[in-house]
C-alpha cells in the first residue's frame, strides 16, 4: 500500500508558475523540461505498480528522509519484513551507454550517475540499523521507465540493479514475494519518523519580471473577459469562476514568494487589479485558512495543491464548466458524468 502521495515537486509548481508570467531563462527552461520529465516517469512508475498491486507491501513516494545529520531525496522506497527495497526512477529517452562505470549519452559522458546516487541513498539507510536498534538489509536498484530508453554496455557490471523498461511489470511483480508483517510495519514507523520537508530553497522570485493579470488555465493567454462570476479566454474560450481564478492566483503567489504572506492586497496585485479587493477576500476566507491579524490579517494553503484546496472546501460553482474540477458535491456532476461517458 502507498504510505504516501507523490506530490508535484515544488520546484516544478515553481517553474510552471513562473513560466506562465514570464519569459523563461535557457537554464530556467532545462530545469522545467528536467523536472516534468522526471515527475511524468514517477507517476508511470506508481501507475504500473498500482496496476500489478502492492497491497502486501509499505511504500513511500517521493520522501526526504533526515539520515546521518543530512536530508536525503527517495523516489520509491518498499518496506517488508527485514528489508527496504529503493529505487531511483529514472525517464530517460534515447540512446545511453555505460562503460567503467561512467555514463555517455551519444558517446558524451554526462555528469548523472544513478547507481552512485542510489548506492549513497542505500548505503546511508543503512545507518539506521545502528541508530534504532533494527537489523535489515537494503536493496537497491534504478528502474527505467520509458519505452524508448536504448541502454548499451559492453560489461555486465552492475547489470542486476537495472531494471529495464521491458522488465518493469515483472520487477514490480516479483516485490509480491516479500512478506509484510510486524517486523515491517516497525521499520515503515521508523522510517515515518525520520520524513522532513524539502531543505531546498526555491529560487529568489524577482517582481519585477512577473507578467501582472490574469491568465488562462488553458492555454495561458492573458486575454480574457472578465465576466462577474466567469473570465473567457478571447483566443481559446475557455471560461474559468472567477473565485477558482482567484484561488489559483493566490496559490502562484504563495509559489513565487513562499516566504511572503498571502494578504489580499498580494493577490490583487499579482491579478493587476483586475478583481476588487471584496471579492478576493470573500473568496480567501472560503478556500484558505485564515489569520487573523487585523490589517495584517493573511491566508495559509493547508495544501500547496488547486484541486485538493478547492474540493476540501466543497468548490461546486454553478459557473464551472470544466470536468475536472467538478467534484463529487458538485451540483451538476452527474449530469456531466452522462456527457461523458
Amino acid at each position: 500500500m502507498f504510505l504516501t502521495d507523490r506530490k508535484k515537486p515544488k520546484e516544478l509548481m515553481y517553474y510552471e508558475v513562473l513560466a506562465r508570467r514570464s519569459e523563461l531563462k535557457t537554464a530556467e527552461q532545462r530545469s522545467l523540461q528536467y523536472l516534468t520529465s522526471g515527475f511524468e516517469g514517477e507517476r508511470q512508475f506508481d501507475a504500473v505498480f498500482d496496476a500489478v498491486g502492492h497491497d502486501n507491501l509499505y511504500i513511500f513516494r517521493d520522501i526526504w528522509l533526515e539520515l546521518d545529520g543530512a536530508a536525503v531525496q527517495l523516489d520509491s522506497l518498499v518496506v517488508a519484513d527485514d528489508t527496504l527495497i529503493v529505487n531511483e526512477i529514472k525517464n530517460y529517452s534515447g540512446s545511453y551507454g555505460y562503460d567503467n562505470s561512467e555514463w555517455k549519452v551519444r558517446g558524451q559522458q554526462i555528469s548523472e550517475d544513478p547507481i552512485s546516487q542510489v548506492r549513497r541513498t542505500a548505503g546511508k539507510l543503512v545507518k539506521i540499523s545502528y541508530a534504532a536498534g533494527i537489523k535489515f538489509t537494503v536493496q537497491k536498484s534504478v528502474v527505467f521507465v520509458n519505452p524508448y530508453f536504448i541502454f548499451e554496455s559492453s560489461d555486465g557490471k552492475d547489470a542486476d540493479m537495472l531494471i529495464m523498461p521491458n522488465r518493469l511489470k515483472q520487477y514490480l511483480r516479483s516485490l509480491g514475494n516479500y512478506h509484510c508483517g510486524r517486523s515491517a510495519k516497525m521499520l515503515a514507523e521508523e522510517i515515518q519518523r525520520r520524513i522532513v520537508d524539502n531543505p531546498w530553497p526555491l529560487p529568489e522570485t524577482d517582481p519585477k519580471r512577473l507578467r501582472q493579470g490574469l491568465n488562462c488555465w488553458k492555454c495561458g493567454g492573458y486575454d480574457l473577459e472578465i465576466g462577474r462570476f466567469a473570465t473567457t479566454c478571447w483566443i481559446c474560450r475557455y471560461a474559468e469562476p472567477i473565485e477558482r481564478h482567484i484561488v489559483r492566483t493566490a496559490l502562484e503567489f504563495s509559489i513565487l514568494f513562499p516566504d511572503r504572506a498571502i494578504t489580499k492586497q498580494a493577490v490583487c496585485g499579482l491579478t493587476g487589479g483586475a478583481i476588487g479587493l471584496q471579492t478576493i477576500q470573500k473568496t480567501l476566507r472560503k478556500f484558505l485558512r485564515m489569520v487573523w491579524g487585523g490589517n495584517r490579517t493573511h491566508y495559509i494553503f493547508d495544501v500547496m495543491d488547486l484541486d485538493r484546496t478547492l474540493n476540501n472546501a466543497g468548490y461546486a460553482s454553478y459557473y464551472e464548466h470544466d470536468p475536472a474540477f467538478m467534484f463529487q458535491n458538485h451540483p451538476r456532476i452527474h449530469k456531466v458524468k452522462q456527457n461523458f461517458l
